[in-house]
C-alpha cells in the first residue's frame, strides 16, 4: 500500500477545505513546491494534487504551480477539471505522471475511454461521494449514480486506479472510509486508494489492513496530527 501526501491548489497556494466547501479554506503555503519537498525529503514516492480553482472552472487553472511541483523529484497526479483530451494533455506537456478525472467519468465517459487508450495506465478517476451518492462539478452537485456504478464503468473505460473519497469526512478528521473503499474495491475490481477523514496513524492502518492499494492524507499532515515520515514506516515505503 502506497501513502500518498496531497496539495490542493487555489490561486497557486497550498489550501484545504472543509467537507469541499470552498468557502472554508485554510492557506497552509504560498509555495507549493516547497510543501512537496518536504514531502519528498520524508520519503514520498508520489504527490496528489487537487486544482481546486480548475475543478470549478472546468479547466485546468493552477499550471505554473502544477509545473512546479513536477520539478520535485515525485510521481505527480493531478485532478481538477479535466474534462477534455486537450485537458490531459496540458497537464501531461507539464510534465505529471497521471492525470485523475472526476465530473468526466460520470458525464464524458467516452472521453475516458479515449484517454485509457491514449495515455494507457496514466489515467485515474476521483469518485467523491455525499450520502453515497457521486458528486461533481468540484463536489458543488449531485449526479444521482451510486459510487460503486462509476467505479465499474470507468474499469471497463480502461481506468486503473480508483481514488474514492467521503466527501463528507473531508478535512474534518473523523476518520477515513477504509471499509467503504475496501467494499468498492471488491465489487468493482479495481484498486482503490482511499481519502478523506484521515486523522491518525489509525486511519492508515486501518487501509493497510483493508488491503486497499493506497491512502491519501492532505489536512492531518498540515495540522501535524501525524507525520508522513511514520505513515510511511507503517506501510514500509521507508526503513
Amino acid at each position: 500500500m502506497i501513502v500518498i501526501p496531497a496539495i490542493d491548489l487555489m490561486g497557486g497556494r497550498v489550501v484545504r477545505l472543509r467537507k469541499g466547501d470552498f468557502e472554508t479554506q485554510t492557506v497552509y503555503s504560498a509555495d507549493p513546491a516547497e510543501v512537496a519537498e518536504g514531502f519528498r525529503r520524508a520519503g514520498a514516492r508520489r504527490l496528489h494534487v487537487v486544482d481546486l480553482d480548475g475543478a470549478r472552472a472546468g479547466k485546468p487553472v493552477n499550471g505554473a504551480a502544477v509545473r512546479a511541483l513536477c520539478g520535485v523529484e515525485l510521481e505527480v497526479e493531478v485532478g481538477g477539471g479535466l474534462r477534455s483530451l486537450a485537458d490531459l494533455e496540458t497537464v501531461f506537456a507539464l510534465g505529471v505522471h497521471a492525470a485523475v478525472v472526476g465530473t468526466a467519468a460520470v458525464s464524458r465517459l467516452e472521453l475516458v475511454r479515449e484517454a485509457c487508450r491514449r495515455f494507457p495506465g496514466r489515467v485515474h478517476a476521483a469518485i467523491d461521494a455525499k450520502g453515497g451518492e457521486v458528486a461533481v462539478q468540484g463536489w458543488e452537485q449531485g449526479s444521482g449514480l451510486a459510487a460503486v456504478e462509476v467505479a465499474k464503468r470507468v474499469r471497463d473505460a480502461g481506468v486503473t486506479l480508483i481514488e474514492y473519497t467521503d466527501v463528507a469526512r473531508d478535512g474534518m478528521f473523523t476518520g477515513v472510509d477504509a471499509a467503504g473503499a475496501a467494499a468498492l474495491q471488491r465489487d468493482a475490481g479495481v484498486p482503490v486508494v482511499a481519502s478523506g477523514g484521515v486523522a491518525s496513524l489509525d486511519d492508515v492502518r486501518a487501509c493497510l489492513a483493508a488491503g486497499l492499494a493506497g491512502v491519501i492524507i492532505g489536512k492531518a499532515l498540515y495540522e501535524k496530527r501525524l507525520e508522513l515520515a511514520d505513515a510511511l514506516r507503517l506501510t514500509g515505503e521507508v526503513a
